[in-house]
């Protein structure tokens, strides 16, 4: 989801008449909107899961977002829409402000389960580090062969881990 589609949402608004194919435009792009706050609420809803100490603030975050999702959504809905007599345009009741509410509270939490998965993230990376370096110190430790190999196995283990993770965090680039 980007800001422009957003931004479009937001200004649509500043012509109270449209054509029938702006209003399936609008329409359209209200209902992705909706659809992809879903989507990106589905995805929070599970890290929650997953995550007890983080529920019950990913679990607001993800409520407020899907709550923004659904008044885009209703702002954009095109059934309220009055055919004009004169030119066959149809007027909008517009409601630039509930838009830009709704964009910044989208964008609030948005923002805040992005933050909240970040921190999940982190301390994963955290974990793991703080496993490579103990299991590097075992390494350091060994006495036997054996020992060596059964340690180091598991060392090379925790480091693909470990990259794997940092690794990911690394792909991971904004949109714009």
């Amino acid at each position: 989801l980007r800001v422009q589609t957003i931004t479009t949402l937001i200004n649509h608004k500043d012509k109270p008449k449209k054509s029938e194919r702006t209003l399936a435009a609008i329409h359209r792009v209200g209902q992705a909107v909706s659809v992809a706050v879903g989507r990106f609420v589905a995805v929070g809803e599970a890290i929650a899961t997953e995550n007890q100490e983080l529920k019950d603030e990913m679990g607001q975050a993800c409520f407020e977002a899907r709550r923004a999702g659904d008044a885009i959504a209703q702002l954009t809905d095109v059934g309220s829409a009055v055919p004009s007599q004169s030119d066959g345009r149809v007027t909008v009741f517009s409601d630039r402000t509930g838009m830009v509410k709704a964009a910044r509270l989208l964008l609030s939490s948005v923002t805040k389960v992005l933050v909240l998965a970040d921190r999940i993230v982190i301390k994963q990376i955290i974990t793991s580090r703080n496993k490579v370096l103990v299991t590097l110190d075992h390494l350091e430790r060994v006495s036997t062969f054996q020992e060596f190999v059964q340690i180091f196995s598991q060392f090379g283990n925790e480091m693909v881990e470990f990259a794997h993770l940092t690794g990911d965090r690394q792909n991971v680039r904004p949109e714009g």
